[in-house]
């Protein structure tokens, strides 16, 4: 690895950060009420899925959650830009009454083709019933072997992805609200390779001369046995990261050597930003003790059943030779852990979650 980046914090600050927070517990998804993204940043209909945050807001901090990782959308912020400001502050302001504090997640490599990509239209947002996301042509299909596609690579609004980072920076990189900026979601995934390593080095440079108080990452999402099969993107997203966040929606006994090669490599804080998905062994009994033991940060996928169904498998799967081997239980929920009335998936799993996070509670000197 290359020495540190401009701006970048030393393992030690890293650490020291780290070290003062809570044990860092929380979710990453839609509310229910929102097919996708467009549907939780625009205007309209803004007043019931503000209804509907809060409600799981509420819900969350009950099981005793402390952190929400959001996904903004450009064509939100380019098109609609002061609904999607006041709609972002009234995100964090929501969250920090219950207690929760926020990892902001800017760059997404987790995209559909250019010949499936369909430009925004705002207002209400189809779904497609049955499938994973809520999309029936979407980003887990894997069909498809071109490229994703995404605004960022039209020349025209490249800078304005830009103008985008440096304004949320500007206004709240001192905001105690907000815990992490999670400076690109999964780069090189989609096909995409290194299309988005330039801006995602130029949302990392932005961010750092804007002089933002929290920690920076970006997304680890290939590897499980070898650092070999981080691709070229990953291993740069490292080497500008503060603190190492990881996706790994595989089975728990793979989960501990992962977690082993991760930190015998990079000296760093570990959150594990994307996880659960019980169809394929990933599951909270064994994985949420596991990240409460060794202080790695969790951010599940889902907290609600709703309509980007991520209840739902992965459309690939249905292409899984191991599906038709009998090898994934597609009876299961994959992802989200309460169902649309609010009651439990799985009561015996909130319920030790909640048990964890009680202990959190009583190891960082705190009571209910």
């Amino acid at each position: 690895m290359k020495g540190l980046a401009k701006g970048q914090w030393t393992s030690e600050q890293a650490w020291a950060w780290y070290n003062a927070q809570p044990w860092i517990r929380g979710w990453c998804g839609y509310p229910a009420n929102c097919v996708n993204r467009i549907a939780m940043w625009q205007e309209y209909g803004h007043a019931e899925v503000a209804e509907q945050v809060d409600y799981e807001f509420g819900i969350a901090e009950e099981l005793g959650f402390n952190a929400y990782r959001m996904v903004v959308q450009f064509e939100a912020w380019c098109f609609e830009h002061d609904a999607f400001m006041a709609n972002f502050e009234e995100y964090l302001t929501l969250a920090d009454r219950h207690g929760i504090r926020v990892m902001v997640c800017l760059g997404n490599d987790c995209t559909v083709p250019k010949s499936r990509f369909k430009p925004v239209v705002f207002g209400e947002q189809k779904v497609d019933w049955g499938y994973h996301s809520g999309i029936k042509q979407g980003p887990h299909t894997g069909d498809y072997s071109e490229p994703g596609y995404m605004l960022l690579d039209d020349p025209e609004y490249e800078g304005k992805y830009y103008e985008m980072v440096a304004e949320l920076a500007e206004k709240y990189g001192q905001d105690d609200r907000v815990q992490i900026w999670d400076v690109w979601n999964e780069p090189g995934n989609s096909n995409r390779g290194t299309m988005s390593q330039s801006a995602m080095e130029k949302f990392f440079e932005i961010l750092r001369e804007k002089q933002v108080k929290q920690p920076l990452t970006a997304d680890v999402w290939r590897m499980s046995t070898s650092l070999t099969q981080m691709s070229d993107i990953e291993r740069r997203a490292v080497e500008l990261s503060d603190i190492i966040t990881f996706h790994y929606y595989g089975p728990y006994t793979n989960m501990i050597p992962l977690i082993e090669l991760l930190r015998e490599n990079f000296d760093r804080p570990l959150i594990n930003n994307e996880w659960l998905n019980r169809l394929n062994d990933n599951n909270y009994k064994e994985i949420f003790p596991l990240f409460y033991l060794e202080k790695i940060g969790s951010y599940s996928w889902g907290l609600m059943q709703g309509y980007s169904q991520t209840f739902e498998p992965w459309g690939g799967y249905f292409r899984n030779p191991a599906f038709m081997e009998g090898k994934l239980d597609l009876t299961k929920w994959q992802h989200d852990l309460y169902r649309f009335n609010g009651y439990p998936y799985d009561p015996n799993e909130t319920k030790l979650i909640r048990r964890y996070c009680d202990l959190a509670e009583k190891r960082e000197g705190k009571t209910k």
